[in-house]
């Protein structure tokens, strides 16, 4: 994802990706299970477990992404996203 170069002075790069995302998933903007969900219905309006004909390597990946949305689920049912309050910069107003 292009943001996570997004920063702010002061802070390490990333950080203030991390912090924007955290917030996101807290107010339910964009979370981790918009990304499942997402995965979920490419693959079935994809058709992928239709696939035939695939080389030993592609049915192997075809099998990998056919469990990935599961896989995901069950990682996000015990992801925790911290409580912290964060004050972005360039959303806050400008003081003189």
């Amino acid at each position: 994802m292009p943001a996570h170069n997004m920063r702010e002075m002061g802070i390490n790069i990333g950080d203030s990706f991390e912090h924007f995302s955290n917030a996101a998933q807290r107010l339910n903007i964009y979370t981790s299970q918009d990304y499942v969900d997402i995965m979920s219905r490419l693959i079935k309006y994809w058709k992928v477990e239709h696939i035939t004909g695939l080389t030993g390597e592609a049915a192997k990946a075809q099998d990998y992404l056919m469990r990935l949305p599961g896989r995901m689920q069950r990682v996000l049912s015990r992801v925790q996203v911290p409580n912290i309050q964060y004050e972005y910069k360039w959303i806050l107003p400008q003081t003189s």
